[in-house]
Protein backbone atom coordinates (compact mmCIF):
# COMPACT_ATOMS: atom_id res chain seq x y z
CA UNK A 1 0.00 0.00 0.00
CA UNK A 2 1.36 3.49 -0.80
CA UNK A 3 0.34 6.88 0.96
CA UNK A 4 0.47 8.56 -2.14
CA UNK A 5 2.22 9.20 -5.02
CA UNK A 6 4.92 11.56 -5.14
CA UNK A 7 3.73 14.69 -7.09
CA UNK A 8 6.13 16.04 -9.46
CA UNK A 9 7.39 19.40 -10.87
CA UNK A 10 9.63 20.91 -13.45
CA UNK A 11 7.47 21.55 -16.90
CA UNK A 12 5.46 24.23 -15.72
CA UNK A 13 5.20 27.28 -18.19
CA UNK A 14 3.75 30.68 -17.91
CA UNK A 15 4.49 33.12 -15.71
CA UNK A 16 1.74 34.67 -15.12
CA UNK A 17 0.09 31.32 -13.85
CA UNK A 18 3.57 30.48 -11.73
CA UNK A 19 3.55 34.27 -9.94
CA UNK A 20 -0.13 33.87 -9.03
CA UNK A 21 1.13 30.36 -7.55
CA UNK A 22 3.58 32.31 -5.75
CA UNK A 23 1.64 34.83 -4.52
CA UNK A 24 3.15 37.70 -6.63
CA UNK A 25 2.38 40.25 -9.04
CA UNK A 26 4.21 39.17 -12.41
CA UNK A 27 7.09 41.96 -11.86
CA UNK A 28 7.80 40.88 -8.21
CA UNK A 29 7.98 37.27 -9.82
CA UNK A 30 10.40 38.43 -12.63
CA UNK A 31 12.62 39.55 -10.15
CA UNK A 32 14.03 35.93 -9.38
CA UNK A 33 12.76 33.44 -11.72
CA UNK A 34 14.71 30.29 -10.54
CA UNK A 35 13.64 30.79 -6.81
CA UNK A 36 9.60 32.11 -7.46
CA UNK A 37 9.55 28.77 -9.64
CA UNK A 38 10.70 26.65 -6.92
CA UNK A 39 8.00 28.70 -4.55
CA UNK A 40 5.31 27.95 -6.84
CA UNK A 41 5.66 24.46 -6.99
CA UNK A 42 6.20 24.38 -3.43
CA UNK A 43 2.78 25.75 -3.17
CA UNK A 44 1.41 23.01 -5.24
CA UNK A 45 2.51 20.45 -2.74
CA UNK A 46 5.58 18.89 -5.43
CA UNK A 47 8.17 16.86 -3.77
CA UNK A 48 10.36 16.37 -6.43
CA UNK A 49 11.41 17.68 -9.55
CA UNK A 50 12.92 16.81 -12.89
CA UNK A 51 15.62 19.80 -13.99
CA UNK A 52 12.82 22.11 -14.56
CA UNK A 53 12.25 24.80 -16.93
CA UNK A 54 12.24 28.07 -15.99
CA UNK A 55 10.26 30.77 -17.96
CA UNK A 56 11.26 34.46 -17.79
CA UNK A 57 9.59 36.31 -19.40
CA UNK A 58 5.77 37.32 -19.71
CA UNK A 59 3.74 34.77 -22.64
CA UNK A 60 6.92 32.28 -22.80
CA UNK A 61 6.32 29.50 -24.48
CA UNK A 62 8.97 26.50 -24.84
CA UNK A 63 8.81 26.16 -28.53
CA UNK A 64 11.23 23.78 -30.30
CA UNK A 65 11.10 23.80 -34.33
CA UNK A 66 13.35 23.21 -37.03
CA UNK A 67 12.45 24.43 -40.72
CA UNK A 68 14.76 22.51 -42.97
CA UNK A 69 14.88 25.93 -44.97
CA UNK A 70 17.67 27.54 -42.30
CA UNK A 71 19.78 23.93 -42.83
CA UNK A 72 20.07 23.86 -47.22
CA UNK A 73 23.87 23.92 -46.68
CA UNK A 74 22.91 19.82 -45.57
CA UNK A 75 22.26 17.19 -48.31
CA UNK A 76 22.22 13.24 -46.85
CA UNK A 77 25.40 12.97 -48.01
CA UNK A 78 26.51 15.73 -45.33
CA UNK A 79 26.05 12.65 -42.82
CA UNK A 80 27.86 10.07 -44.30
CA UNK A 81 30.80 12.61 -44.77
CA UNK A 82 30.70 13.03 -41.55
CA UNK A 83 30.50 9.56 -40.35
CA UNK A 84 33.32 8.59 -42.84
CA UNK A 85 35.51 11.25 -40.50
CA UNK A 86 34.95 9.44 -37.49
CA UNK A 87 37.74 7.23 -36.09
CA UNK A 88 37.29 3.54 -35.26
CA UNK A 89 39.28 3.45 -31.95
CA UNK A 90 37.07 4.24 -28.80
CA UNK A 91 39.82 6.44 -27.46
CA UNK A 92 39.85 8.47 -30.11
CA UNK A 93 36.29 9.80 -30.13
CA UNK A 94 36.71 10.33 -26.37
CA UNK A 95 39.89 11.75 -26.66
CA UNK A 96 37.94 14.92 -27.97
CA UNK A 97 35.88 14.90 -24.10
CA UNK A 98 37.42 16.66 -21.62
CA UNK A 99 35.68 14.19 -19.13
CA UNK A 100 37.35 16.79 -15.95
CA UNK A 101 35.37 19.12 -16.89
CA UNK A 102 31.98 17.14 -17.55
CA UNK A 103 32.15 15.74 -14.46
CA UNK A 104 32.85 19.17 -12.69
CA UNK A 105 29.88 20.83 -14.81
CA UNK A 106 27.91 17.93 -14.01
CA UNK A 107 28.99 18.42 -10.18
CA UNK A 108 28.04 22.24 -10.20
CA UNK A 109 24.58 21.43 -11.59
CA UNK A 110 23.45 18.83 -9.48
CA UNK A 111 24.54 20.67 -6.25
CA UNK A 112 23.35 23.69 -7.20
CA UNK A 113 19.73 22.27 -8.13
CA UNK A 114 20.01 20.39 -4.74
CA UNK A 115 20.29 23.54 -2.69
CA UNK A 116 17.76 25.82 -5.09
CA UNK A 117 15.15 22.88 -4.22
CA UNK A 118 15.37 23.06 -1.25
CA UNK A 119 13.11 19.85 0.58
CA UNK A 120 12.08 19.01 -2.72
CA UNK A 121 14.19 16.18 -4.45
CA UNK A 122 16.17 16.55 -7.57
CA UNK A 123 15.31 13.89 -10.27
CA UNK A 124 18.31 13.85 -12.40
CA UNK A 125 17.58 14.80 -16.33
CA UNK A 126 20.00 14.29 -18.83
CA UNK A 127 18.89 13.86 -22.18
CA UNK A 128 22.75 13.44 -23.37
CA UNK A 129 22.55 10.06 -21.76
CA UNK A 130 21.52 8.46 -24.72
CA UNK A 131 22.87 8.79 -28.35
CA UNK A 132 21.19 11.60 -30.60
CA UNK A 133 18.74 10.51 -32.24
CA UNK A 134 17.63 13.92 -32.65
CA UNK A 135 20.40 14.73 -35.50
CA UNK A 136 17.37 16.52 -37.65
CA UNK A 137 17.83 19.39 -35.06
CA UNK A 138 21.32 19.88 -36.78
CA UNK A 139 20.98 18.63 -40.45
CA UNK A 140 17.31 19.26 -40.99
CA UNK A 141 14.35 16.76 -41.32
CA UNK A 142 14.79 16.11 -45.52
CA UNK A 143 18.66 15.46 -45.17
CA UNK A 144 18.35 13.14 -42.08
CA UNK A 145 15.53 11.01 -43.23
CA UNK A 146 17.00 11.16 -46.55
CA UNK A 147 20.47 9.79 -45.02
CA UNK A 148 18.68 6.79 -42.91
CA UNK A 149 17.24 5.58 -46.14
CA UNK A 150 20.18 6.09 -48.43
CA UNK A 151 22.93 5.83 -45.95
CA UNK A 152 21.64 3.57 -42.82
CA UNK A 153 24.71 2.14 -41.66
CA UNK A 154 26.46 5.46 -41.72
CA UNK A 155 24.01 7.24 -39.53
CA UNK A 156 24.43 3.73 -37.24
CA UNK A 157 28.13 4.94 -37.58
CA UNK A 158 26.94 8.43 -36.19
CA UNK A 159 25.37 7.06 -33.35
CA UNK A 160 27.80 4.74 -32.07
CA UNK A 161 30.08 7.90 -31.68
CA UNK A 162 27.27 9.41 -29.73
CA UNK A 163 27.00 6.72 -27.76
CA UNK A 164 30.61 6.16 -27.13
CA UNK A 165 30.17 9.88 -25.39
CA UNK A 166 26.99 9.32 -23.49
CA UNK A 167 28.15 5.93 -21.96
CA UNK A 168 31.39 7.63 -20.97
CA UNK A 169 29.39 10.37 -19.26
CA UNK A 170 26.64 8.26 -17.85
CA UNK A 171 29.68 6.53 -15.72
CA UNK A 172 30.37 9.97 -14.12
CA UNK A 173 26.61 10.36 -13.60
CA UNK A 174 26.41 6.87 -11.85
CA UNK A 175 29.53 8.15 -9.34
CA UNK A 176 27.95 11.33 -8.85
CA UNK A 177 24.65 9.94 -8.07
CA UNK A 178 25.77 7.65 -5.27
CA UNK A 179 28.33 10.64 -4.05
CA UNK A 180 25.71 13.09 -3.71
CA UNK A 181 22.57 10.48 -2.49
CA UNK A 182 20.69 11.26 -4.79
CA UNK A 183 17.53 8.89 -5.89
CA UNK A 184 18.77 5.99 -8.17
CA UNK A 185 16.65 7.22 -11.11
CA UNK A 186 17.73 9.05 -14.22
CA UNK A 187 15.48 10.88 -16.95
CA UNK A 188 16.36 10.95 -20.42
CA UNK A 189 15.02 9.63 -24.10
CA UNK A 190 14.86 11.08 -27.50
CA UNK A 191 12.16 12.43 -29.68
CA UNK A 192 11.87 9.25 -32.17
CA UNK A 193 8.23 9.23 -32.67
CA UNK A 194 5.49 11.75 -34.24
CA UNK A 195 1.81 11.17 -33.94
CA UNK A 196 1.40 8.47 -36.01
CA UNK A 197 4.63 6.38 -34.54
CA UNK A 198 8.16 5.86 -35.28
CA UNK A 199 9.85 8.54 -38.05
CA UNK A 200 11.88 5.76 -39.09
CA UNK A 201 11.61 1.90 -39.46
CA UNK A 202 11.65 -0.36 -36.64
CA UNK A 203 13.87 -1.97 -38.71
CA UNK A 204 16.73 0.55 -38.94
CA UNK A 205 15.98 1.60 -35.68
CA UNK A 206 16.87 -2.23 -33.99
CA UNK A 207 19.87 -2.77 -36.41
CA UNK A 208 21.19 1.31 -35.87
CA UNK A 209 20.02 2.71 -32.56
CA UNK A 210 18.28 0.33 -30.13
CA UNK A 211 22.04 -1.05 -29.97
CA UNK A 212 23.75 1.68 -29.57
CA UNK A 213 21.29 3.09 -26.74
CA UNK A 214 21.66 -0.05 -24.90
CA UNK A 215 25.31 0.61 -24.92
CA UNK A 216 25.32 3.99 -23.75
CA UNK A 217 22.95 3.27 -20.82
CA UNK A 218 24.69 0.28 -19.54
CA UNK A 219 26.86 1.73 -17.07
CA UNK A 220 23.57 3.10 -15.18
CA UNK A 221 21.71 0.00 -15.36
CA UNK A 222 24.03 -2.07 -14.28
CA UNK A 223 24.80 0.48 -11.58
CA UNK A 224 21.06 -0.16 -10.38
CA UNK A 225 20.09 3.25 -11.48
CA UNK A 226 15.93 2.92 -12.80
CA UNK A 227 16.22 5.29 -16.28
CA UNK A 228 12.78 6.65 -17.16
CA UNK A 229 12.29 7.42 -20.59
CA UNK A 230 10.59 10.30 -22.35
CA UNK A 231 7.48 9.53 -24.47
CA UNK A 232 6.31 11.79 -26.87
CA UNK A 233 4.42 10.24 -29.61
CA UNK A 234 2.88 7.36 -30.23
CA UNK A 235 5.70 5.01 -28.67
CA UNK A 236 3.41 1.71 -28.67
CA UNK A 237 5.69 0.24 -31.41
CA UNK A 238 8.83 0.69 -29.74
CA UNK A 239 7.76 -0.12 -26.15
CA UNK A 240 9.35 -3.60 -25.94
CA UNK A 241 12.70 -2.39 -27.35
CA UNK A 242 12.79 0.33 -24.75
CA UNK A 243 12.16 -2.16 -21.88
CA UNK A 244 15.23 -4.37 -24.22
CA UNK A 245 17.16 -1.71 -24.17
CA UNK A 246 17.50 -1.31 -20.59
CA UNK A 247 14.44 1.14 -19.16
CA UNK A 248 12.85 0.53 -16.69
CA UNK A 249 10.12 3.16 -16.38
CA UNK A 250 8.43 5.81 -19.16
CA UNK A 251 7.12 9.39 -18.87
CA UNK A 252 3.98 10.52 -20.57
CA UNK A 253 1.37 10.07 -22.55
CA UNK A 254 -0.12 11.54 -25.29
CA UNK A 255 -2.78 8.81 -25.25
CA UNK A 256 -4.60 11.08 -28.14
CA UNK A 257 -1.85 9.01 -30.40
CA UNK A 258 -3.21 6.09 -29.56
CA UNK A 259 -0.57 5.32 -26.45
CA UNK A 260 -2.34 2.68 -24.63
CA UNK A 261 -0.80 2.74 -20.69
CA UNK A 262 -2.20 -0.24 -19.78
CA UNK A 263 -0.14 -2.36 -21.76
CA UNK A 264 3.05 -0.96 -20.46
CA UNK A 265 1.83 -1.42 -17.53
CA UNK A 266 1.35 -4.71 -18.01
CA UNK A 267 4.83 -5.40 -18.67
CA UNK A 268 8.00 -6.16 -16.36
CA UNK A 269 11.37 -4.24 -17.05
CA UNK A 270 14.59 -6.60 -17.62
CA UNK A 271 14.59 -7.41 -13.77
CA UNK A 272 11.04 -8.51 -13.74
CA UNK A 273 10.05 -5.20 -11.57
CA UNK A 274 7.30 -2.91 -11.99
CA UNK A 275 7.90 -0.04 -14.22
CA UNK A 276 7.95 3.48 -13.05
CA UNK A 277 5.68 6.09 -14.84
CA UNK A 278 6.31 9.79 -14.42
CA UNK A 279 2.71 10.18 -15.45
CA UNK A 280 -0.73 11.95 -15.14
CA UNK A 281 -2.39 14.55 -17.16
CA UNK A 282 -2.45 15.26 -20.80
CA UNK A 283 -1.61 18.83 -21.47
CA UNK A 284 -3.22 18.91 -25.15
CA UNK A 285 -6.96 17.98 -24.21
CA UNK A 286 -7.71 17.38 -20.45
CA UNK A 287 -5.61 20.17 -18.77
CA UNK A 288 -6.22 23.22 -21.39
CA UNK A 289 -9.73 22.41 -22.12
CA UNK A 290 -11.63 20.22 -19.16
CA UNK A 291 -12.86 20.99 -16.29
CA UNK A 292 -12.36 19.82 -12.70
CA UNK A 293 -14.34 16.86 -13.24
CA UNK A 294 -12.81 16.13 -16.33
CA UNK A 295 -9.38 15.98 -14.30
CA UNK A 296 -10.27 13.61 -11.37
CA UNK A 297 -11.63 11.43 -14.01
CA UNK A 298 -8.19 11.34 -15.79
CA UNK A 299 -6.11 10.65 -12.48
CA UNK A 300 -8.46 7.87 -11.67
CA UNK A 301 -7.63 6.60 -15.23
CA UNK A 302 -3.86 6.92 -14.12
CA UNK A 303 -4.46 5.27 -10.94
CA UNK A 304 -6.18 2.31 -12.60
CA UNK A 305 -3.49 1.45 -15.33
CA UNK A 306 -1.40 1.83 -12.29
CA UNK A 307 -2.53 -0.43 -10.20
CA UNK A 308 -3.56 2.52 -7.38
CA UNK A 309 -0.62 4.63 -7.95
CA UNK A 310 2.26 1.79 -7.67
CA UNK A 311 5.65 3.16 -8.90
CA UNK A 312 3.61 6.32 -9.71
CA UNK A 313 5.38 9.86 -9.70
CA UNK A 314 2.12 12.73 -10.50
CA UNK A 315 3.33 14.29 -13.49
CA UNK A 316 2.14 15.93 -16.89
CA UNK A 317 2.40 14.21 -20.49
CA UNK A 318 4.19 17.11 -21.29
CA UNK A 319 4.84 20.83 -20.32
CA UNK A 320 2.05 22.47 -18.75
CA UNK A 321 1.45 25.44 -21.11
CA UNK A 322 0.50 29.18 -20.09
CA UNK A 323 -2.99 28.84 -21.50
CA UNK A 324 -3.44 26.04 -18.86
CA UNK A 325 -6.32 27.02 -15.93
CA UNK A 326 -4.43 27.85 -13.05
CA UNK A 327 -7.91 25.79 -10.98
CA UNK A 328 -7.04 22.23 -12.67
CA UNK A 329 -3.43 22.29 -11.85
CA UNK A 330 -4.58 23.07 -8.01
CA UNK A 331 -7.21 20.85 -8.18
CA UNK A 332 -5.29 17.45 -9.69
CA UNK A 333 -2.15 17.82 -7.52
CA UNK A 334 -4.30 18.60 -3.79
CA UNK A 335 -6.66 15.80 -5.60
CA UNK A 336 -3.66 13.52 -5.93
CA UNK A 337 -2.33 14.70 -2.37
CA UNK A 338 -5.77 14.35 -0.33
CA UNK A 339 -7.12 10.96 -1.96
CA UNK A 340 -7.37 7.71 0.00
CA UNK A 341 -5.38 5.05 -1.07
CA UNK A 342 -6.17 1.24 -0.46
CA UNK A 343 -4.40 -0.99 0.12
CA UNK A 344 -6.46 -3.38 -2.41
CA UNK A 345 -5.97 -3.29 -6.02
CA UNK A 346 -9.71 -1.48 -7.45
CA UNK A 347 -8.70 -1.09 -10.67
CA UNK A 348 -11.22 -2.37 -13.00
CA UNK A 349 -8.47 -3.28 -16.11
CA UNK A 350 -8.22 -2.03 -19.06
CA UNK A 351 -10.41 1.12 -19.91
CA UNK A 352 -10.63 3.79 -22.27
CA UNK A 353 -9.20 7.02 -21.86
CA UNK A 354 -11.63 9.46 -20.31
CA UNK A 355 -11.27 12.15 -22.56
CA UNK A 356 -12.04 10.11 -25.29
CA UNK A 357 -15.21 8.53 -24.33
CA UNK A 358 -16.58 12.15 -22.36
CA UNK A 359 -15.91 14.35 -25.70
CA UNK A 360 -16.11 12.05 -28.32
CA UNK A 361 -12.67 12.44 -29.67
CA UNK A 362 -13.66 16.14 -30.53
CA UNK A 363 -10.81 18.50 -31.45
CA UNK A 364 -10.38 21.78 -29.58
CA UNK A 365 -11.78 24.21 -31.92
CA UNK A 366 -10.66 27.66 -31.77
CA UNK A 367 -13.15 29.67 -29.34
CA UNK A 368 -11.98 26.54 -26.77
CA UNK A 369 -8.39 27.81 -27.02
CA UNK A 370 -9.09 31.37 -26.60
CA UNK A 371 -10.92 30.90 -23.30
CA UNK A 372 -10.21 26.86 -21.78
CA UNK A 373 -13.35 25.74 -20.58
CA UNK A 374 -14.68 28.74 -20.79
CA UNK A 375 -14.04 30.25 -17.07
CA UNK A 376 -11.40 32.18 -15.41
CA UNK A 377 -8.22 30.09 -14.43
CA UNK A 378 -8.56 30.90 -10.74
Amino acid sequence: MIDRPPLMGGWFQGVENLARLSSLSVDEYLTDPVGNLIRANQALGVDCMIHPIVPNERGQVRVGHVLDADRTQYEPESLKEDAEAISDSEDDVLASLDMAQIERGYRESLTRWMQIMDDMVLIPTFWESVPNFMMYGHYGYEAYLMAIALYPASVGRLYWRSAVEARARNAVLVRLIRELDLPPILFTGHDICNNAGPMCSMDFLREHYFPQERFALQPLVEAGIRVVRHCDGNVMPMIDDCIAVGYSGFQGFQYECGVDPFSIAQRKDMNGERHLFFAGLNVTRTLPFGTVNDVREEIEYVLDYTDGGAGLFFFTSSSIGPEVPLKNVRYAYKYVANREYRQENTSPGFREWPWKTRHEESEPNNSMQATPNGAPDG
